[in-house]
């Protein structure tokens, strides 16, 4: 699934209320409403729609944690601003914490399967307009890079739809090269076409 908007390489992380953590089980509700939204601009990800909730939380809670990661930006209600990440302590409701934080962006990564493939894990990140440019996909992006050398990933690839420019920026910035491009692979909602691009970044 390729990815969904995040800030430009040209923004800077800012100081926001937010801190990355291991997504759980009962984040699923809130990843699902975040990547519905994503779905509806019509301009980034490639799927018809999100998974089913329940889906997604027996993917979060029985996937090895040796084969795949997930993460979300858990943020301030209302896009606010604060003192930057900070540890979450409030209790969890039906999926949403109690005090309004919002799950504001989330990240996948995956490891493919056959085992002379085994060091890639394949990347998909999306963040929630209200929380675009403000550092939360690079955030997690590094993130993600540390689990990906705990336990063995020496690559990480992506794909991107070629009009996501902002998107491009950031991982260009972050290290990611573009290795190929799929001419024409995606049918946008204006009945044209757009390239694929794949990009991939070694992990040290």
């Amino acid at each position: 699934m390729p990815d969904a908007s995040v800030e430009p390489a040209s923004v800077e992380p800012a100081s926001v209320g937010h801190v990355i953590r291991r997504a759980r089980p009962s984040d699923a509700q809130e990843i699902v409403r975040l990547m519905r939204t994503v779905y509806r601009e019509g301009r980034y990800f490639v799927g018809d729609g999100p998974p089913l909730a329940a889906s997604l939380a027996r993917r979060i809670g029985g996937d090895d944690p040796a084969y795949a990661l997930y993460l979300v930006a858990e943020c301030e209600p209302g896009g606010g601003r604060g003192d930057g990440a900070r540890e979450v302590g409030a209790r969890e409701v039906g999926g949403r914490e109690v005090g309004g934080r919002e799950v504001g962006a989330w990240l996948e990564l995956h490891r493919m399967q056959p085992r002379r493939m085994q060091h890639v894990a394949v990347l998909t990140v999306a963040v929630a307009p209200a929380w675009r440019r403000r550092g939360l996909g690079r955030g997690l992006l590094r993130r993600g890079y540390g689990w990906a050398a705990d336990v063995g990933v020496r690559k990480v690839s992506l794909n991107v739809r070629a009009g996501n420019t902002a998107a491009i920026g950031l991982y260009l910035s972050e290290g990611f090269v573009e290795e190929g491009r799929e001419r024409a692979q995606v049918r946008t909602d204006d009945g044209g076409f757009e390239d694929n691009v794949i990009m991939g970044r070694r992990v040290p």
